[in-house]
């Protein structure tokens, strides 16, 4: 491949990233969707309950998964402050950790099963990069648990509803088990099969409102129907504080979040700027390059260095751009999604929700993902065409890296967006539907 073909390949396809930002920057703007006062929630005077209906939540997991584990008994909290006063609704976190004392059984899962018992309403699977130990009767403990759970929800229509999530981070060379990887991606895979849905997340915010969001959702749904296995408890039982957040009302959330939505399009406008400011450098080096090999000095290695050294002068320019801009990308993003599950949460405990008003919210998230999806597969399209650049110079092959991975890393934060933003959407569906 000629220089001046190499260059001009990787030209065009940084010009073509350009208008999916523009389509970005339209989409991303969501303001005003769950209503104001008097528009959206039906700001009346709500009863307090006398009771609350117990929703009891199984949690089911390796070891490597504690962090998301304590997590989760933190976002239940936070619901039970929410929904408890408003909706009747009471989540309790079981785990073996708090719910099961020592004991003897035919083998330490057995002595887990037999504690735990049948009766709870929410299944929780998590896992990551360790499948668990092997028991008598499953592949692992998780996968045991996991299978009672089905068993009960395809013998009756009572029985648990289940969610499933799957980290997608990076894992510690040292432990990485190929083995125990391979029966996690089996366990993924068959799951379509048997009916299941399951969710994927790739960081603690992300995890933290993916939980939220279906978590409320579940209650919500208990709280319209509640089935008799469910049991009432004192309602004057003490709910448990926090103090950075238990200030904080509905319109607080949704100011913060559209605060948040601003920043992540100022970002992405910038982004884009970026983008286009760096087509045109490339433009201008096609034309320099075209001229070059048309001229009679075409032979002269050190006009085409001098050439090539502007290209990656251009491409570095970008990459450093890409880099200060992630950070605030990510801030952003985490705050906005976190700040419209939690307003989603005390929405609902308005009692009726405006079906209408979700349905906005929801056309907009779509919107959201499709823009983004065509943004993702515009960047993979500009970092083919970066990548099969020619290693030409060492400050080219330098650039042509740099760019790369801040492309690659612009796109796991994109990707983030769009996971956190489907399972809100889920959310959106079942309040809907309840």
């Amino acid at each position: 491949m000629s220089m001046g073909r190499a260059l001009t390949n990787g030209f065009t396809g940084q010009i073509s990233a350009v208008t999916f930002f523009a389509k970005i920057r339209k989409k991303v703007a969501i303001k005003n969707l769950l209503g104001e006062p008097g528009v959206g929630p039906h700001w009346r005077a709500i009863e307090m309950p006398r009771s609350f209906v117990e929703i009891q939540v199984f949690v089911a997991s390796p070891s490597d998964v504690q962090k998301e584990r304590e997590l989760l008994g933190a976002v239940i909290d936070e619901l039970n402050r929410n929904w408890s006063s408003t909706l009747g609704v009471r989540l309790r976190l079981l785990r073996w950790e708090t719910d099961v004392y020592p004991a003897f059984g035919s083998d330490p899962q057995a002595v887990i099963n037999e504690q735990i018992g049948d009766d709870y309403d929410v299944f929780i699977g998590i896992l990551w990069g360790r499948f668990g130990t092997p028991t008598s009767r499953a592949e692992s403990g998780t996968m045991e648990e996991f299978k009672r759970a089905l068993s009960r929800r395809k013998g009756s229509s009572s029985g648990p509803e289940i969610m499933v999530y799957f980290k997608d981070s990076p894992i510690s060379p040292t432990k990485i088990d190929p083995d125990q990887l391979i029966k996690i991606r089996q366990f993924r895979a068959d799951l379509p099969g048997i009916g299941g849905l399951y969710a994927e997340f790739s960081d603690e915010p992300g995890f933290e409102a993916a939980l939220r969001a279906h978590l409320a959702a579940i209650a919500r749904k208990f709280s319209l129907h509640p089935t008799g296995k469910t049991s009432a408890i004192d309602s004057d039982a003490e709910l448990p504080v926090d103090d950075d957040d238990e200030d904080l009302g509905y319109l607080d959330y949704i100011e913060s979040y559209e605060a948040r939505m601003s920043d992540m399009t100022e970002t992405l406008s910038s982004i884009s700027s970026a983008t286009e400011r760096v087509g045109a450098d490339f433009n201008q080096r096609t034309e320099e390059t075209r001229k070059f090999t048309e001229s009679e000095d075409r032979s002269n290695i050190r006009t085409a260095k001098s050439i090539i050294k502007r290209a990656a002068d251009d491409m570095n320019a970008y990459g450093r751009h890409l880099e200060a801009q992630l950070p605030l990308l990510a801030a952003a993003r985490e705050e906005a999604f976190t700040a419209l599950t939690k307003a989603l949460v005390l929405y609902g405990g308005f009692g009726e929700v405006n079906e209408g008003n979700l349905a906005d919210l929801r056309n907009s998230l779509d919107g959201f993902n499709e823009a983004t999806g065509n943004s993702r597969h515009s960047l993979a399209g500009l970092r083919k065409s970066i990548a099969s650049m020619s290693r030409m110079t060492g400050d080219l092959n330098r650039a042509k890296k740099f760019v790369v991975s801040m492309l690659d890393e612009m796109d796991s934060e994109i990707e983030r967006a769009q996971v956190a933003s489907s399972s809100i959407l889920v959310s959106i569906d079942q309040m809907i539907k309840a």
